[in-house]
């Protein structure tokens, strides 16, 4: 269960050159409470930890320092490892950070995979969140996770800019995630069987120029409900394409658009949306909350586990359990409080400004 939590967190810099770093992080409480553990751009690493008054806690844990190259921004070097502590109570902290070897896994994506930030007071339903920041609690230390996903975009414009931060820091034993599709599919150039197929392609062939191993994800699915209970197909071609070139390279396939379609359909039009970023009268579709980023990000880490797969070994598989969520009967479209929403979007094509503009988000 998430809390609600009513203070900004506590901040801890350590300056650090790039590269991997094993982080030690002592706490002590002063009133019974809960807290949270954050490093980096908010990539979760300890999630609702409960601690009583007087009790002293160490987390260990592993940070990636990576600079950073925004499509629309500068190149951005980024100092040093940044660690926040979220409580609604009292607690003092330290922080050190020793250099470490392990290998990296690198995240290639878009909104629904990136690095995003929160507002406070804390809202954990209103906070969004991919779940490429999410994935990083389910990791064992000897595995470094950098996200360098961005919202807004798409495999082209990753290539052209944000694959520049990290391109010459990919190595042998390195991995490589690669998800795209929610904005190439608003790019007529960037059609699932010709550009983008190209571009996921492309991407897993550069991370295996370097010697690092691609994986490539069909994305996740948007909770646009059809009358009969079923989600709109309206990325099922670019989850195709991900699959054909998966197997057309011999990369590792995990299919969140599966996972995704099965779990909400299975939840239904009411209960989905618990798990998509909404505040107020604001609702979204695609973005997922601090819950749905989380639930995504077990989503990958289990069928990495069932496949076996390349980063599997460095998944704590006891904490990637996931509780299925059940329509209740009588759950209909109807009954949903997103239905006058949904009957504005197009059965066939998605508009362009159908997407909650969010690229001004990432930290």
């Amino acid at each position: 269960m998430i809390n609600s939590y009513i203070n900004e967190p506590l901040e801890i810099n350590l300056n650090a050159p790039n590269g991997n770093y094993e982080v030690t992080v002592n706490l002590k409480a002063h009133c019974d409470t809960v807290f949270t553990i954050y490093s980096q751009h908010r990539n979760f690493v300890i999630r609702d930890r409960q601690i009583k008054s007087g009790e002293e806690f160490t987390a260990v844990f592993t940070v990636n320092v990576c600079d950073r190259h925004f499509d629309g921004a500068k190149y951005e070097r980024v100092p040093g490892i940044k660690i926040q502590i979220l409580t609604d109570g009292d607690i003092t902290a330290t922080a050190a950070a020793s250099p470490i070897k392990v290998p990296v896994l690198y995240i290639c994506g878009d909104s629904t995979v990136a690095d995003q930030p929160s507002e406070y007071p804390y809202e954990p339903s209103a906070t969004f969140c991919g779940w490429g920041q999410a994935f990083s609690q389910l990791t064992t230390t000897e595995l470094a996770v950098s996200n360098h996903a961005q919202s807004g975009s798409c495999t082209k414009a990753f290539m052209a800019t944000n694959l520049t931060a990290f391109e010459n820091k990919l190595s042998e034993g390195d991995f490589m995630v690669i998800e795209f599709g929610h904005n190439d599919q608003k790019i007529p150039e960037l059609d699932a069987s010709g550009g983008y197929r190209r571009n996921i392609i492309r991407l897993a062939d550069i991370a295996r120029a370097h010697g690092a191993e691609p994986i490539i994800c069909s994305p996740i699915n948007r909770i646009i409900f059809e009358e009969n209970g079923k989600l709109l197909n309206l990325l099922g071609a670019y989850r195709n394409a991900c699959m054909e070139a998966a197997a057309e390279t011999g990369c590792t396939f995990i299919d969140l658009w599966k996972r995704t379609t099965d779990y909400f359909e299975t939840a239904g039009p009411v209960k989905s949306p618990a798990f998509f970023r909404h505040k107020g009268d604001e609702r979204d579709y695609t973005h997922t909350n601090d819950m749905g980023g989380e639930l995504v990000a077990k989503f990958f880490a289990q069928e990495m586990l069932r496949l076996n797969g390349p980063i599997a070994k460095y998944i704590n598989a006891e904490l990637t359990k996931v509780e299925q969520v059940f329509a209740d009967p009588g759950d209909k479209l109807q009954s949903s409080e997103a239905v006058d929403h949904i009957r504005t979007v197009g059965l066939v094509n998605v508009p362009e400004d159908f997407d909650a503009d969010i690229t001004g988000l990432q930290i």
